[in-house]
């Protein structure tokens, strides 16, 4: 599915570049070598980074843990 339609840039290469540890929806733009356009992409971006922060929290969390 395409997060960004003004630069067709789909939620699989998204995923791909924060999991690179990219924080920002511009960082992930520009990484694609493109400038934000309209901005209708920046909540579902930020949502995404957000996401990926829980899980990563998460985990690091179970990893302190375990005995």
């Amino acid at each position: 599915m395409f997060i960004c339609n003004c630069n067709g840039v789909r939620e699989k290469e998204i995923q791909k570049v924060i999991h690179n540890g990219v924080k920002t929806w511009e960082q992930i733009l520009a990484h694609f070598d493109y400038e934000p356009c309209c901005g209708r992409c920046e909540d579902d971006i930020n949502c995404m980074i957000e996401d990926h922060s829980l899980v990563s929290n998460s985990v690091s969390l179970e990893k302190i843990a375990a005995p």
